[in-house]
């Protein structure tokens, strides 16, 4: 027979154990989605950044780019491809349509942290961090719920300047 005290010491012990499984399944289940034509952006906020992962079924470069309006001039593009095992995440900037740049070469910060990437099966992806506010005319500030154009494009080669096969602009809630 069980007593009170071994019986409380028990259910203390499936209560926390219940806890500590809804946590982790709520922390797998915070990256929010969005796919468009053989292309998925992955996004989770976390205290001062936001945690990136692109996937597209290429080999090529993968590519997503924030606006705060539906236009590529002006669009934070975030270019990352794996060559040789090498993994390469840019940071540039849209001047017009056919000309971006790396931030760093107009003056801004490269503010890309955590980069990795892979390619297996025909398919390419990246993943890094980028911060939250980033204090130059390059960047925009990303904010959990804001309605942001997400542009998404890839490429079957891994040269930044070779044109896209599939570019998108689509509005999101961050």
């Amino acid at each position: 027979m069980i007593d009170i005290s071994t019986m409380i010491l028990m259910m203390s012990f499936f209560s926390s154990l219940t806890l500590d499984i809804k946590t982790h399944r709520q922390e797998e289940t915070t990256f929010k989605s969005v796919s468009v034509e053989g292309m998925a952006f992955h996004w989770k906020f976390s205290k001062d950044f936001l945690n990136c992962r692109v996937m597209a079924s290429t080999t090529g470069w993968v590519a997503i780019g924030f606006n705060t309006s539906d236009q590529l001039a002006g669009t934070n593009l975030i270019m990352g491809a794996v060559k040789n095992e090498s993994v390469i995440i840019q940071d540039r900037f849209i001047i017009e349509p056919g000309k971006h740049l790396k931030i760093l070469e107009l003056g801004g910060s490269d503010s890309i942290v955590k980069k990795q990437g892979k390619e297996s099966g025909g398919s390419t992806e990246i993943s890094f961090s980028v911060p939250l506010s980033v204090n130059d005319k390059y960047h925009h500030n990303l904010t959990e719920g804001e309605v942001i154009y997400l542009l998404m494009a890839y490429s079957q080669e891994d040269d930044f300047a070779h044109h896209s096969i599939m570019r998108r602009t689509i509005k999101i809630e961050l």
